[in-house]
Protein backbone atom coordinates (compact mmCIF):
# COMPACT_ATOMS: atom_id res chain seq x y z
CA UNK A 1 0.00 0.00 0.00
CA UNK A 2 2.69 2.42 0.98
CA UNK A 3 4.28 1.43 -2.90
CA UNK A 4 0.65 2.52 -4.02
CA UNK A 5 0.34 5.63 -2.18
CA UNK A 6 3.86 6.68 -3.25
CA UNK A 7 2.69 6.38 -7.34
CA UNK A 8 -0.31 8.01 -6.81
CA UNK A 9 1.68 10.45 -5.08
CA UNK A 10 4.10 10.97 -7.44
CA UNK A 11 0.77 11.10 -10.46
CA UNK A 12 -0.27 14.13 -8.20
CA UNK A 13 3.36 15.90 -8.63
CA UNK A 14 3.52 15.09 -12.17
CA UNK A 15 0.39 15.29 -13.61
CA UNK A 16 -1.19 15.71 -16.90
CA UNK A 17 -2.02 19.41 -18.10
CA UNK A 18 -4.36 20.24 -20.36
CA UNK A 19 -3.43 21.74 -23.47
CA UNK A 20 -5.12 24.40 -25.52
CA UNK A 21 -4.46 22.49 -29.30
CA UNK A 22 -6.36 19.84 -29.81
CA UNK A 23 -8.96 19.04 -27.00
CA UNK A 24 -12.59 18.38 -27.84
CA UNK A 25 -13.56 19.84 -24.16
CA UNK A 26 -11.49 20.56 -21.36
CA UNK A 27 -8.91 18.90 -22.77
CA UNK A 28 -8.58 16.39 -19.85
CA UNK A 29 -8.66 13.26 -22.13
CA UNK A 30 -5.96 14.75 -24.38
CA UNK A 31 -3.62 15.87 -21.54
CA UNK A 32 -3.65 12.47 -20.26
CA UNK A 33 -2.93 10.98 -23.85
CA UNK A 34 0.15 13.22 -24.22
CA UNK A 35 1.10 13.00 -20.42
CA UNK A 36 1.66 8.65 -20.95
CA UNK A 37 2.16 8.96 -24.81
CA UNK A 38 -1.03 6.94 -25.80
CA UNK A 39 -3.81 7.22 -28.40
CA UNK A 40 -6.08 10.30 -27.14
CA UNK A 41 -9.11 8.51 -28.99
CA UNK A 42 -8.71 5.58 -26.65
CA UNK A 43 -8.91 8.00 -23.58
CA UNK A 44 -12.27 10.16 -24.94
CA UNK A 45 -13.28 6.41 -25.23
CA UNK A 46 -12.84 5.36 -22.04
CA UNK A 47 -14.61 8.62 -20.17
CA UNK A 48 -17.52 7.65 -22.53
CA UNK A 49 -17.64 4.13 -21.32
CA UNK A 50 -17.26 5.51 -17.59
CA UNK A 51 -20.34 7.63 -18.52
CA UNK A 52 -22.10 4.96 -19.38
CA UNK A 53 -21.51 2.84 -16.71
CA UNK A 54 -23.36 4.44 -13.84
CA UNK A 55 -22.56 7.79 -14.69
CA UNK A 56 -18.71 7.86 -13.32
CA UNK A 57 -17.14 9.50 -16.04
CA UNK A 58 -19.37 12.70 -15.90
CA UNK A 59 -17.69 13.49 -12.44
CA UNK A 60 -14.37 11.87 -12.97
CA UNK A 61 -14.07 14.60 -16.39
CA UNK A 62 -15.45 17.32 -14.41
CA UNK A 63 -12.89 16.55 -11.43
CA UNK A 64 -9.79 16.31 -14.62
CA UNK A 65 -10.92 19.86 -15.57
CA UNK A 66 -10.92 21.36 -11.98
CA UNK A 67 -7.55 19.76 -11.04
CA UNK A 68 -5.20 19.76 -13.97
CA UNK A 69 -3.82 23.28 -14.62
CA UNK A 70 -3.84 24.33 -18.17
CA UNK A 71 -0.96 24.80 -20.62
CA UNK A 72 0.83 28.05 -19.62
CA UNK A 73 -0.94 28.38 -16.16
CA UNK A 74 0.82 28.01 -12.51
CA UNK A 75 -1.79 25.81 -11.14
CA UNK A 76 -5.18 24.24 -11.69
CA UNK A 77 -8.05 26.47 -11.40
CA UNK A 78 -9.51 25.06 -7.98
CA UNK A 79 -6.06 26.36 -6.69
CA UNK A 80 -6.09 29.40 -7.92
CA UNK A 81 -9.59 29.64 -6.52
CA UNK A 82 -7.60 29.46 -3.08
CA UNK A 83 -5.25 31.83 -4.57
CA UNK A 84 -2.33 29.33 -4.87
CA UNK A 85 -1.17 30.67 -8.00
CA UNK A 86 -2.36 31.67 -11.58
CA UNK A 87 -4.93 30.10 -13.92
CA UNK A 88 -6.37 31.58 -17.46
CA UNK A 89 -9.87 30.52 -15.81
CA UNK A 90 -11.93 32.64 -14.36
CA UNK A 91 -13.47 32.33 -10.98
CA UNK A 92 -17.08 32.39 -12.31
CA UNK A 93 -15.95 29.32 -14.63
CA UNK A 94 -14.44 27.55 -12.46
CA UNK A 95 -17.29 28.31 -9.53
CA UNK A 96 -19.37 26.99 -12.66
CA UNK A 97 -18.25 23.80 -13.10
CA UNK A 98 -17.83 22.77 -9.23
CA UNK A 99 -21.73 23.46 -9.00
CA UNK A 100 -21.96 21.30 -12.02
CA UNK A 101 -19.63 18.46 -9.65
CA UNK A 102 -23.21 18.04 -7.65
CA UNK A 103 -25.91 16.78 -9.87
CA UNK A 104 -22.89 14.87 -11.74
CA UNK A 105 -22.33 13.17 -8.52
CA UNK A 106 -25.85 12.87 -7.53
CA UNK A 107 -26.60 11.22 -10.86
CA UNK A 108 -23.80 8.97 -10.47
CA UNK A 109 -24.00 7.46 -6.65
CA UNK A 110 -27.98 8.17 -7.06
CA UNK A 111 -27.85 5.12 -9.87
CA UNK A 112 -25.09 3.50 -7.76
CA UNK A 113 -24.30 1.04 -5.15
CA UNK A 114 -21.94 -1.74 -5.90
CA UNK A 115 -21.53 -0.92 -9.87
CA UNK A 116 -20.27 2.33 -8.64
CA UNK A 117 -17.73 1.75 -6.31
CA UNK A 118 -16.32 -1.04 -8.34
CA UNK A 119 -16.23 1.57 -11.43
CA UNK A 120 -14.52 4.15 -9.13
CA UNK A 121 -11.84 1.24 -7.92
CA UNK A 122 -11.21 0.02 -11.49
CA UNK A 123 -10.26 4.29 -12.45
CA UNK A 124 -8.10 4.55 -9.73
CA UNK A 125 -6.35 1.04 -10.36
CA UNK A 126 -5.63 1.97 -14.37
CA UNK A 127 -4.11 5.43 -13.21
CA UNK A 128 -2.04 3.77 -10.75
CA UNK A 129 -1.12 1.86 -13.60
CA UNK A 130 -0.39 4.21 -16.19
CA UNK A 131 1.58 6.16 -13.64
CA UNK A 132 3.50 2.94 -12.72
CA UNK A 133 4.63 1.75 -15.94
CA UNK A 134 4.12 4.95 -18.03
CA UNK A 135 4.65 7.87 -15.78
CA UNK A 136 9.02 8.35 -16.74
CA UNK A 137 8.10 9.09 -20.22
CA UNK A 138 7.96 12.82 -21.05
CA UNK A 139 4.61 13.97 -22.69
CA UNK A 140 4.03 13.99 -26.07
CA UNK A 141 3.41 16.68 -28.19
CA UNK A 142 0.89 16.89 -30.44
CA UNK A 143 2.90 17.84 -34.00
CA UNK A 144 6.48 17.74 -34.53
CA UNK A 145 8.76 20.31 -35.50
CA UNK A 146 9.61 20.46 -39.21
CA UNK A 147 12.74 19.11 -40.24
CA UNK A 148 15.43 22.26 -40.81
CA UNK A 149 16.18 22.01 -44.81
CA UNK A 150 19.66 21.99 -45.96
CA UNK A 151 21.43 25.13 -46.89
CA UNK A 152 21.14 25.11 -50.68
CA UNK A 153 25.39 24.67 -51.96
CA UNK A 154 26.55 23.64 -48.89
CA UNK A 155 28.05 19.70 -49.63
CA UNK A 156 27.58 17.92 -46.63
CA UNK A 157 30.94 15.43 -47.16
CA UNK A 158 34.20 17.07 -47.75
CA UNK A 159 36.75 14.11 -49.31
CA UNK A 160 39.79 16.36 -49.27
CA UNK A 161 38.70 17.99 -45.92
CA UNK A 162 39.71 21.86 -46.11
CA UNK A 163 40.33 21.33 -49.99
CA UNK A 164 38.77 24.81 -51.27
CA UNK A 165 39.43 23.14 -55.21
CA UNK A 166 37.64 19.76 -53.88
CA UNK A 167 34.34 21.39 -52.86
CA UNK A 168 32.07 21.12 -55.63
CA UNK A 169 33.18 17.51 -56.32
CA UNK A 170 29.94 15.60 -56.14
CA UNK A 171 28.26 13.41 -53.19
CA UNK A 172 29.06 9.97 -52.76
CA UNK A 173 26.30 7.43 -53.65
CA UNK A 174 23.94 6.55 -50.28
CA UNK A 175 24.71 2.28 -49.51
CA UNK A 176 21.54 0.77 -50.02
CA UNK A 177 20.42 -0.61 -46.89
CA UNK A 178 17.61 -3.41 -46.36
CA UNK A 179 14.45 -2.61 -45.32
CA UNK A 180 13.59 -2.54 -41.92
CA UNK A 181 11.38 -5.38 -40.48
CA UNK A 182 8.14 -4.50 -39.66
CA UNK A 183 8.13 -5.15 -36.05
CA UNK A 184 4.68 -7.40 -35.32
CA UNK A 185 2.09 -5.91 -32.77
CA UNK A 186 0.43 -7.68 -30.10
CA UNK A 187 -2.90 -9.75 -30.94
CA UNK A 188 -4.35 -7.79 -28.02
CA UNK A 189 -7.48 -7.26 -30.16
CA UNK A 190 -7.80 -11.28 -30.64
CA UNK A 191 -6.65 -12.23 -27.43
CA UNK A 192 -9.56 -9.69 -25.93
CA UNK A 193 -11.77 -11.39 -28.18
CA UNK A 194 -10.81 -15.01 -27.15
CA UNK A 195 -11.86 -14.25 -23.44
CA UNK A 196 -14.62 -12.15 -24.05
CA UNK A 197 -16.04 -15.15 -26.25
CA UNK A 198 -14.88 -17.69 -23.35
CA UNK A 199 -16.86 -15.27 -20.64
CA UNK A 200 -19.89 -15.39 -22.96
CA UNK A 201 -20.03 -19.56 -23.53
CA UNK A 202 -19.13 -19.34 -19.28
CA UNK A 203 -21.82 -17.04 -18.68
CA UNK A 204 -24.58 -19.08 -20.93
CA UNK A 205 -23.43 -22.28 -19.04
CA UNK A 206 -23.53 -21.00 -15.34
CA UNK A 207 -26.84 -19.06 -15.94
CA UNK A 208 -28.60 -22.71 -15.73
CA UNK A 209 -27.54 -23.23 -12.30
CA UNK A 210 -26.68 -19.45 -10.81
CA UNK A 211 -29.60 -16.72 -11.49
CA UNK A 212 -27.24 -13.80 -11.26
CA UNK A 213 -26.16 -14.11 -15.14
CA UNK A 214 -28.82 -12.10 -15.89
CA UNK A 215 -28.03 -10.72 -19.76
CA UNK A 216 -27.11 -7.05 -18.37
CA UNK A 217 -24.93 -8.82 -16.26
CA UNK A 218 -23.38 -10.39 -18.59
CA UNK A 219 -23.01 -7.51 -20.65
CA UNK A 220 -21.72 -6.17 -18.16
CA UNK A 221 -18.83 -8.78 -17.85
CA UNK A 222 -18.05 -8.30 -21.76
CA UNK A 223 -17.61 -4.72 -21.49
CA UNK A 224 -15.20 -5.10 -18.31
CA UNK A 225 -13.16 -7.51 -20.90
CA UNK A 226 -12.74 -5.22 -23.94
CA UNK A 227 -12.08 -2.25 -21.28
CA UNK A 228 -9.15 -4.15 -20.26
CA UNK A 229 -8.18 -5.10 -23.63
CA UNK A 230 -8.38 -1.49 -24.68
CA UNK A 231 -6.16 -0.30 -21.20
CA UNK A 232 -3.53 -3.22 -22.50
CA UNK A 233 -3.82 -1.93 -25.56
CA UNK A 234 -3.33 1.40 -25.10
CA UNK A 235 0.18 0.33 -23.78
CA UNK A 236 1.60 -1.24 -27.08
CA UNK A 237 -0.41 0.53 -29.63
CA UNK A 238 -2.64 -2.06 -30.66
CA UNK A 239 -6.43 -2.98 -30.07
CA UNK A 240 -7.79 0.04 -31.13
CA UNK A 241 -10.29 -1.99 -33.47
CA UNK A 242 -12.27 -3.25 -29.96
CA UNK A 243 -13.66 0.25 -29.57
CA UNK A 244 -16.42 -0.63 -32.42
CA UNK A 245 -17.84 -3.51 -30.30
CA UNK A 246 -17.27 -1.56 -26.52
CA UNK A 247 -19.17 1.90 -28.05
CA UNK A 248 -22.62 -0.87 -29.20
CA UNK A 249 -22.35 -2.66 -26.24
CA UNK A 250 -21.57 0.17 -23.62
CA UNK A 251 -24.84 1.95 -25.21
CA UNK A 252 -27.27 -1.65 -24.80
CA UNK A 253 -26.00 -2.28 -21.50
CA UNK A 254 -27.13 1.43 -20.28
CA UNK A 255 -30.25 0.89 -21.60
CA UNK A 256 -30.82 -2.72 -20.14
CA UNK A 257 -29.56 -1.53 -16.60
CA UNK A 258 -31.48 1.90 -16.56
CA UNK A 259 -34.72 -0.05 -17.33
CA UNK A 260 -36.07 -2.70 -15.72
CA UNK A 261 -37.43 -5.37 -17.64
CA UNK A 262 -38.97 -7.43 -14.50
CA UNK A 263 -42.39 -7.53 -15.84
CA UNK A 264 -44.50 -8.89 -18.88
CA UNK A 265 -43.26 -9.08 -21.82
CA UNK A 266 -45.88 -7.44 -23.94
CA UNK A 267 -45.41 -4.92 -25.88
CA UNK A 268 -48.00 -2.31 -27.76
CA UNK A 269 -51.20 -0.74 -26.46
CA UNK A 270 -53.45 -1.48 -23.65
CA UNK A 271 -57.19 0.44 -23.89
CA UNK A 272 -59.72 -0.76 -21.41
CA UNK A 273 -63.16 1.14 -20.52
CA UNK A 274 -64.98 -0.31 -17.80
CA UNK A 275 -68.71 0.55 -17.17
CA UNK A 276 -68.94 -1.85 -13.99
CA UNK A 277 -66.59 -1.03 -10.79
CA UNK A 278 -66.55 -5.23 -11.61
CA UNK A 279 -64.82 -4.65 -14.95
CA UNK A 280 -62.19 -2.88 -12.93
CA UNK A 281 -58.70 -4.74 -13.35
CA UNK A 282 -56.49 -5.11 -9.91
CA UNK A 283 -53.68 -4.39 -12.33
CA UNK A 284 -52.95 -3.49 -15.83
CA UNK A 285 -49.95 -3.66 -16.93
CA UNK A 286 -47.12 -3.60 -19.98
CA UNK A 287 -43.40 -4.27 -20.69
CA UNK A 288 -42.82 -1.30 -23.09
CA UNK A 289 -45.98 0.67 -25.42
CA UNK A 290 -48.59 2.76 -23.91
CA UNK A 291 -51.95 2.12 -21.29
CA UNK A 292 -55.08 4.41 -21.76
CA UNK A 293 -57.85 3.83 -19.13
CA UNK A 294 -60.63 5.10 -19.23
CA UNK A 295 -62.93 5.40 -15.78
CA UNK A 296 -65.36 8.13 -17.09
CA UNK A 297 -67.94 5.55 -17.26
CA UNK A 298 -68.07 4.10 -14.14
CA UNK A 299 -71.04 4.30 -11.62
CA UNK A 300 -71.27 7.54 -9.24
CA UNK A 301 -70.83 5.26 -6.10
CA UNK A 302 -68.77 2.65 -4.90
CA UNK A 303 -64.94 2.31 -4.65
CA UNK A 304 -62.12 1.02 -7.24
CA UNK A 305 -58.56 0.32 -6.38
CA UNK A 306 -55.94 -0.78 -9.41
CA UNK A 307 -52.60 -0.32 -10.54
CA UNK A 308 -50.94 0.63 -13.74
CA UNK A 309 -47.41 -0.13 -14.61
CA UNK A 310 -45.59 -0.22 -17.65
CA UNK A 311 -41.42 -0.55 -17.97
CA UNK A 312 -40.98 2.22 -20.87
CA UNK A 313 -43.67 4.06 -22.64
CA UNK A 314 -47.20 6.24 -21.79
CA UNK A 315 -49.84 5.68 -18.74
CA UNK A 316 -53.13 7.60 -19.18
CA UNK A 317 -55.56 7.47 -16.57
CA UNK A 318 -58.85 9.43 -17.16
CA UNK A 319 -61.32 9.60 -14.11
CA UNK A 320 -65.01 11.10 -13.53
CA UNK A 321 -65.47 14.43 -12.86
CA UNK A 322 -66.92 14.05 -9.13
CA UNK A 323 -65.05 11.15 -8.17
CA UNK A 324 -63.02 10.77 -4.51
CA UNK A 325 -59.13 10.02 -6.29
CA UNK A 326 -56.49 8.94 -4.17
CA UNK A 327 -53.28 9.01 -6.30
CA UNK A 328 -49.71 7.74 -6.54
CA UNK A 329 -47.73 8.82 -9.46
CA UNK A 330 -43.88 7.14 -10.04
CA UNK A 331 -41.26 7.30 -12.42
CA UNK A 332 -38.28 5.02 -10.63
CA UNK A 333 -35.57 5.83 -13.39
CA UNK A 334 -36.69 9.21 -15.41
CA UNK A 335 -39.89 10.50 -16.67
CA UNK A 336 -42.47 13.41 -16.79
CA UNK A 337 -46.00 13.18 -14.23
CA UNK A 338 -49.32 15.24 -14.68
CA UNK A 339 -51.58 13.56 -11.97
CA UNK A 340 -54.72 15.88 -11.54
CA UNK A 341 -53.05 18.92 -11.21
CA UNK A 342 -49.72 18.04 -9.80
CA UNK A 343 -46.56 17.98 -12.01
CA UNK A 344 -42.76 16.66 -11.54
CA UNK A 345 -40.16 15.11 -14.23
CA UNK A 346 -36.79 14.17 -14.27
CA UNK A 347 -35.04 11.09 -12.83
CA UNK A 348 -36.94 9.29 -9.69
CA UNK A 349 -39.75 11.46 -9.36
CA UNK A 350 -42.98 11.00 -7.41
CA UNK A 351 -46.38 12.73 -7.13
CA UNK A 352 -48.93 11.92 -4.95
CA UNK A 353 -52.40 12.58 -2.90
CA UNK A 354 -55.93 13.17 -2.57
CA UNK A 355 -58.22 15.09 -5.14
CA UNK A 356 -62.51 15.07 -4.01
CA UNK A 357 -63.44 16.73 -7.48
CA UNK A 358 -65.78 19.34 -8.50
CA UNK A 359 -68.57 18.32 -6.01
CA UNK A 360 -66.41 17.95 -2.70
CA UNK A 361 -66.28 14.45 -0.96
CA UNK A 362 -69.01 11.92 -1.80
CA UNK A 363 -69.55 9.79 -4.35
CA UNK A 364 -67.45 7.20 -6.28
CA UNK A 365 -64.03 6.63 -4.46
CA UNK A 366 -60.61 5.41 -6.73
CA UNK A 367 -57.40 4.64 -5.28
CA UNK A 368 -55.04 4.41 -8.10
CA UNK A 369 -51.01 3.70 -8.31
CA UNK A 370 -49.44 4.23 -11.62
CA UNK A 371 -45.65 3.38 -12.39
CA UNK A 372 -43.42 3.60 -15.11
CA UNK A 373 -39.49 3.08 -15.12
CA UNK A 374 -39.00 5.74 -17.91
CA UNK A 375 -42.17 7.13 -19.56
CA UNK A 376 -45.01 9.77 -19.19
CA UNK A 377 -47.73 9.40 -16.40
CA UNK A 378 -50.94 11.34 -16.68
CA UNK A 379 -53.92 11.26 -14.56
CA UNK A 380 -56.70 13.71 -16.07
CA UNK A 381 -60.24 14.58 -15.30
CA UNK A 382 -61.75 15.69 -18.48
Amino acid sequence: MQGVADTLREFWAHRPVRPRAGRKLGGVATGIALRYQIDPVIVRIAFVALALSGGVGLPMYLAGWLLLPEEGDEVSPLEALVNKGRSSMSQAQTVGLGILMFPALAFTFGSGGFQVFMTLAASVACIYLLQKNRGHLAPATLAEPPPVPPVPGAPAWDPLGAAPFAWDLPEPAPKPQPPAPRPRRPRVAAATLGVATMVLAGSAIAGIWAPWFTAPHVIGLLIAVLAAGLVIGSFVDAGRGLIWLLIPLSVVGFGMTTISFDGPDDFGDVRDTPKTVAEVKDKYEISVGSVNLDLRELPDSGSVKTAVEANLGELVVHVPKNADVTFKCEASSIGELNCLGKRADGGTVEVSGTDLGENGEGGLKIDLDVLTNVGEVKVLRD
